[in-house]
């Protein structure tokens, strides 16, 4: 597996999702800003407003940023495993690379939640001393074998030293 590897295309569904999610939530509290202006004395109906509009006008570009992004995020997500090390690149302007000694590895956890598991995708959480770090969502089969792999590696440089 010495290759840069792209998440998988159904990843891009759970993003989306979460962006409509992130808009529901500040929906939710414009609707409840909306309400309690109509419920509000004279004298705070005209700051209420303002507040609505502005929170309806920074829900809506939220959720077309997020759902613009989404594209541009997959395409700059990748990993690479290869016997001495884990690399994980994302982002384009901010550019982000980890890179994970095989040999700091302590455990490797597979999460899946209930969106991830519409797509029969998991997370896959490499645990360091330092840290953990994460990819976000493979196919729940190349899940199970990156985790063995990494594990696999990671035991053989314990050997090694």
């Amino acid at each position: 597996m010495n290759q840069i590897e792209k998440l998988p295309r159904e990843i891009k569904f759970i993003w989306r999702l979460n962006a409509y999610l992130d808009f529901t939530f500040l929906l939710l509290v414009t609707v409840g800003i909306f309400i309690w202006q109509l419920l509000a004395p004279i004298g705070m109906k005209q700051p209420l407003t303002w507040s609505f509009i502005v929170l309806l006008i920074i829900s809506i570009i939220t959720l077309l940023i997020e759902l613009a992004l989404v594209n541009y995020h997959w395409n700059f997500w990748t990993y690479l495993i290869d016997e001495r090390h884990v690399e994980l690149h994302h982002g384009f302007f901010f550019r982000k690379q980890t890179i994970i000694p095989i040999a700091r590895v302590q455990n490797v956890t597979l999460k899946q939640g209930p969106f991830l598991r519409l797509k029969n995708l998991q997370k896959v959480e490499i645990v360091t001393a330092a840290g953990s770090s994460k990819i976000d969502g493979l196919l729940s089969s190349q899940a199970d074998v990156l985790k063995e792999l990494i594990m696999k590696l990671a035991q053989e440089a314990q050997n090694d030293l």
